[in-house]
């Protein structure tokens, strides 16, 4: 049976993403009613609010003694190459890119590097490190319930991005399935590897690329309000669900000895 007092640390961090991001939402819609539209301030703000996500992330994580769940304790890097498949999504991204704008080049690329690194950092420590440890740490006392932990987490990733709402029902729901497969994936392999830095890489080179032909772009931050029809929601789900299956085909190398010995330390 589920002890609701062990969910509330759960439900007392989502609430601070969510609050933390609404935050983050309204101080943009601020910015762009005063006419301070620049790319790199609403970058600079992003990254700032990223770092709060980490700071409380971390803290936590200590709190609840789960730095080696999480992938930050003295553990060693396991089963490197399995972290190779990720790299299918930054050549999904690569495929797609636009072209890149080249106006103040130098600048828009470094800013756009400091806030893909915070992303992944937040995003890694905060839902990988936190919240699945965390669940895991209290429910996971299966392996079907460690799956079911990082599914659940995964879950909570994607529907954290519903916050914005601004590319229409279809294009919302597009993003629910491409944030919670990626999710399931890296979560597994938090799992798998045991270390969380190099996940935190990946994140971060797979929203670089991702991101590189909408750099510089004014308002760009706040969302570009183009809706995305049903058959584009379903192509999305498609070409990202081989992310989902690498998730579970790599959660057999999971045992709970594993997971036990790192709860345990």
């Amino acid at each position: 049976m589920i002890s609701f007092k062990k969910l509330i640390p759960v439900f007392i961090f989502i609430g601070f993403l969510i609050l933390v991001l609404l935050s983050r939402q309204a101080l943009m819609d601020l910015l762009i009613e005063n006419g301070i539209t620049s790319y790199t301030t609403h970058m600079l703000l992003s990254t700032a609010v990223n770092i709060l996500i980490v700071i409380v992330s971390i803290l936590f994580i200590r709190k609840h003694k789960l730095q080696y769940l999480a992938g930050i304790g003295k553990t060693k890097l396991t089963r490197p190459l399995l972290l190779l498949f990720p790299f299918y999504i930054v050549l999904l991204n690569l495929v797609m890119l636009d072209e890149v704008p080249t106006e103040n080049l130098l600048l828009n690329l470094f800013v756009l590097f400091v806030s893909c690194i915070s992303i992944g950092i937040s995003e890694e420590l905060s839902l990988r490190g936190f919240l699945q440890s965390y669940i895991i740490k209290y429910f996971g006392n299966s392996k079907r319930s460690i799956i079911l932990a990082v599914i659940a987490a995964a879950l909570i990733f994607g529907v954290i991005h519903l916050i914005k709402f601004d590319k229409g029902a279809y294009g919302e729901l597009a993003q629910v399935f491409y944030a919670t497969f990626i999710g399931v994936m890296f979560g597994m392999l938090l799992l798998v590897t045991k270390r969380l830095a190099p996940l935190i890489i990946v994140h971060a080179i797979i929203d670089f690329v991702a991101k590189l032909d909408t750099m510089g772009i004014p308002n760009y931050i706040e969302g570009s309000g183009q809706t995305s029809s049903a058959m584009d929601a379903m192509i999305t789900a498609l070409v990202i669900l081989p992310c989902f299956v690498y998730g579970m085909i790599i959660s057999r190398r999971i045992t709970t000895g594993t997971v036990i010995s790192l709860k345990t330390n």
